[in-house]
């Protein structure tokens, strides 16, 4: 099997690389603050509840073939440079080892490319990830009916709220209540992520009261209702693990 990556949408074996051993896994450090007191054993420590980035390191080795994009070791380490080095924030990253998840990673570099007769070599690459791993499966949309639970195996989730409906409701999640009023004929889609109210470029915060700060989806169950104009509800989690 040819193992491989996938970065902003292109997959490493479309150009002739592969992951050539298993990666290591990271698990990420927590961020905490430490204060001193004076004549006090032991620090005082502060949870934020953050977590810092990983490093994703793949050991890869090339070989431009022809029906590669890139058919000569030159050519391929400029497609390189344009690939991994040219987008800007952070972008997609899977690998064939973890299929069923995801990273958000930038490349700063540098790579240090070793070439062989300008045939084929090695190359280390080092991504810079954000701590979550998403699993592909919580980027799903699920219908809800109001009075069932959610149950989140992993950490603490910001979900994706499509609301359906019109006028006024109530929607509690968990220990979250939105009350919208003048909901548009459309509906409205809540970001607990960005802690955003819209519809299509429209931004509807204004619409919301909120108790309790944007919903949240806990480890373990999670209780979802809703009332008055809200008809419909749909839920993408965003599930996702260390």
């Amino acid at each position: 099997m040819k193992n491989f990556f996938i970065f902003n949408g292109e997959n490493s074996l479309d150009f002739g690389i592969q992951i050539e051993s298993y990666p290591d896994v990271s698990i990420p450090e927590r961020v905490y603050e430490s204060y001193e007191v004076p004549g006090r054993s032991g620090n005082l420590i502060f949870d934020t509840g953050a977590y810092r980035n990983v490093t994703q390191v793949y050991d890869c080795w090339y070989k431009p073939m022809e029906h590669a994009k890139y058919a000569t070791s030159y050519s391929l380490i400029q497609h390189i440079s344009r690939w991994i080095l040219g987008p800007a924030g952070y972008q997609i990253l899977e690998d064939s080892y973890f299929p069923w998840m995801f990273r958000k990673a930038i490349y700063a570099g540098p790579a240090d490319i070793s070439s062989f007769f300008a045939k084929y070599g090695r190359v280390t690459l080092e991504f810079n990830c954000m701590p979550q791993k998403w699993l592909k499966y919580g980027q799903k949309p699920i219908s809800i009916q109001s009075g069932e639970e959610l149950v989140n195996d992993g950490e603490p989730a910001l979900p994706l709220i499509q609301i359906y409906g019109s006028g006024d409701g109530t929607l509690g999640i968990g220990g979250s209540t939105v009350q919208l009023s003048g909901i548009p004929s459309g509906g409205v889609t809540i970001d607990a992520e960005t802690q955003n109210i819209y519809a299509g470029t429209q931004n509807y915060n204004s619409i919301a009261t909120i108790s309790g700060g944007f919903p949240k989806l806990p480890n373990g169950r999670t209780g979802i209702n809703y009332s008055g104009g809200i008809t419909g509800v749909q839920i993408t989690p965003r599930w996702w693990v260390l």
